[in-house]
């Protein structure tokens, strides 16, 4: 029994026990919770999930619809993982629950994500939602939230990122990924990769589901414009990613729902995401956030500043163990700006980083992440922090304290 929600929050984020989903599937079953709710749409895929998500939640709300979210990880606190119309779950809801599992929590040696992901859909089937949006956290056939009964599946795109959990190669990681397409119904994707689209409509043909590929829209100029039916759409204070996130969430809700065409255009353009390409300040200088903690995500982060005006750039850059490392900072060394490489408080963080780094006029290493931004903040117009989505909310919170 836990008295505080900090006290039930660090338990659970404690819990790094390692199960299988059908583990998960058999907890869910004896506590009978509910996975075939209305109208539940799963989004897996390397990068844009957690844009794809909420660009979807801010189209159906503008609608008049009540949407529940799941997403992670979290940029600012727990709670943000399960959200009803963008708003977290309240700490008086998140304690109850994990009270009210805490004995199945222990028995069973539910891991963090389990935890969450039994939370979310015991606390999703009390509400009145008119639709739920579940992003996968890693993979897809074996992820936790995959024992959800989809209507729509939907895969962002497909590149190499968390392979120590999933698989070394490519051919790997789309079999897990595509293991969310449900029998007989609607699957939808941004991927481009003729290989890859190949391999995911066999895996359509074989589920007897309908897939649909979101045309790919070339944009070059900031702030980005582009076309969704008769719709023009300007994305400003938003990456170049965001363009075809955007355009994957336009695409699943007109399979949703009738499009209102100004609220449709409101929604998508004031939609933000914290940690993506996010503008804050620090000693009156802009500072973009950005976590781009793959090399897809880096190299995506990286054609949008060429097209911003601004060149006077440095870029703060650090990264867990599993990332990968060598070939983000080999991208980088081959870019006009300046990079600090560093270190945060996190026992994942790469220890070789520092040998990694050959310190030169353009790239250095710093420990401490602090004093590698107020160099950069001191010596450069503009100041991009990216890396390990844990890194970018540390300084993220740093940032907002400052």
């Amino acid at each position: 029994m836990f008295y505080s929600v900090k006290s039930a929050i660090e338990y659970i984020e404690s819990q790094r026990h390692k199960r299988t989903i059908e583990d998960f599937q058999k907890t869910l079953d004896e506590l009978h919770i509910n996975v075939h709710q209305k109208n539940m749409i799963h989004i897996a895929g390397t990068n844009g999930k957690g844009s794809t998500v909420n660009y979807l939640r801010a189209i159906l709300n503008a609608h008049g619809y009540k949407v529940g979210t799941f997403t992670s990880p979290y940029l600012v606190k727990h709670n943000d993982r399960i959200c009803i119309d963008g708003t977290p779950i309240s700490d008086t809801a998140l304690l109850y629950y994990i009270n009210k599992y805490y004995d199945v929590i222990e028995r069973e040696h539910l891991s963090m994500f389990e935890i969450d992901t039994l939370i979310m859909l015991d606390y999703f089937d009390t509400q009145p939602l008119d639709f739920r949006i579940i992003e996968c956290g890693i993979g897809g056939e074996h992820d936790k939230t995959n024992v959800i009964d989809s209507k729509i599946s939907a895969i962002t795109n497909i590149g190499m990122d968390h392979i120590e959990q999933i698989g070394p190669t490519l051919f790997d990681i789309i079999n897990e990924k595509m293991g969310i397409i449900k029998r007989g119904n609607l699957f939808v994707t941004s991927e481009t990769k003729g290989t890859i689209l190949a391999r995911l409509q066999e895996q359509c043909d074989v589920m007897d589901a309908t897939m649909i590929v979101v045309p790919e829209y070339e944009t070059t100029h900031y702030p980005f414009e582009f076309q969704y039916r008769d719709m023009d759409i300007t994305l400003k204070n938003q990456g170049i990613y965001q363009v075809s996130n955007a355009r994957l969430a336009l695409t699943i809700a007109s399979r949703l729902i009738t499009l209102d065409h100004d609220k449709t255009i409101k929604a998508v353009e004031n939609t933000s995401w914290p940690g993506r390409f996010e503008k804050m300040q620090y000693l009156n200088k802009p500072v973009i956030i950005d976590g781009a903690h793959n090399m897809p995500g880096l190299q995506s982060l990286l054609k949008t500043l060429k097209c911003i005006e601004q060149q006077d750039i440095g870029i703060v850059f650090s990264a867990l163990k599993d990332k990968q490392v060598e070939e983000m900072l080999g991208e980088l060394a081959h870019t006009p700006y300046s990079i600090y490489v560093t270190s945060f408080n996190d026992e994942r963080v790469d220890g070789s980083l520092k040998k990694m780094v050959q310190d030169t006029d353009m790239m250095v290493y710093t420990a401490s992440y602090k004093d590698a931004l107020k160099t950069a903040a001191l010596k450069h117009d503009l100041v991009v922090v990216t890396g390990s989505l844990h890194f970018i909310s540390t300084v993220r919170k740093y940032l907002e304290e400052a």
